[in-house]
């Protein structure tokens, strides 16, 4: 073989393996464009699935934590303190509003049903992403603890019936988020007339200074209904409503007649 058969030999053969360095190459680009695809795309899908979880496990938390604060409402007889108009006078403590509720419970959010007695306020706020539910609570420490938060009493032009104000609910630094991204949140309050044969009756406000609602609903409407599980409406019965608070138990002993609590006896601390 000549000399210049070897040299196109040796051409030849480099010109073929740098086109198959090539083609290798190539192909391990994109063998690793297509891996690290799959790991972006299984990433995504990772996240996406922990995010849905991180929801799902916040909404079931905030209706179990607002199911445990509305069944453990108790009936407290507040008591005006000193240095106020109407000091000394003593009313069932629970203010309902369409966006504002302050109550005692014995729920805790933070040790559950063994947090003893908490005045508990719960509110409607408008956020930049829409209505967040807020809720605050601090001990109660006897019924001029309570009593402080009454602003005065009013009597309503058209049904004649004294009802007590209250100071507004501000959020605090330790205000708890209960759940927020909503469109639409109220409250409503179940009224049970004293007559036997009247029917029950969703009032967007109580006004009753001697008794406390049958029940008590949260009807909620989230901005988005992409999560597989959404706020729902709350409906909680409030299970004390017709005990005497100064009863020996400190919630009430035997029942009174459905849906009244009897203002007498001893103050309840």
């Amino acid at each position: 073989m000549t000399r210049r058969t070897q040299r196109y030999d040796l051409a030849s053969a480099a010109g073929m393996s740098l086109i198959e360095i090539t083609v290798a190459v190539a192909l391990l680009g994109l063998l690793s464009a297509g891996i690290f695809t799959a790991f972006q795309v299984g990433a995504s899908s990772w996240q996406s699935a922990r995010d849905r979880l991180m929801l799902d496990r916040r909404i079931a938390t905030a209706n179990a934590i607002l199911h445990g604060t509305l069944s453990g409402i108790v009936p407290i007889r507040a008591e005006v303190p000193p240095g106020r108009p109407e000091q000394g006078r003593r009313f069932a403590f629970f203010q309902g509003e369409p966006r504002s509720m302050r109550f005692v419970t014995t729920y805790s959010v933070t040790t559950g049903v063994r947090g003893g007695l908490l005045i508990t306020e719960v509110q409607v706020v408008g956020h930049e992403e829409g209505l967040r539910v807020l809720l605050n609570q601090s001990p109660y420490l006897g019924p001029r603890s309570a009593g402080f938060f009454a602003a005065g009493f009013i009597r309503e032009p058209l049904s004649g019936r004294e009802r007590a104000r209250y100071i507004a609910i501000r959020p605090r630094a330790t205000s708890l988020i209960i759940v927020d991204d909503l469109r639409e949140c109220r409250f409503e309050f179940l009224e049970q007339p004293p007559g036997v044969e009247l029917p029950t009756n969703w009032v967007p406000e109580w006004t009753d200074l001697l008794r406390l609602p049958e029940a008590v609903a949260i009807h909620v409407v989230p901005n988005r209904g992409d999560a597989r599980l959404r706020p729902i409406s709350v409906i909680a019965g409030v299970p004390s409503k017709g005990l005497d608070p100064a009863g020996p138990t400190g919630a009430g002993g035997g029942p009174p007649p459905r849906g009244t609590v009897e203002l007498r006896g001893r103050p309840q601390f």
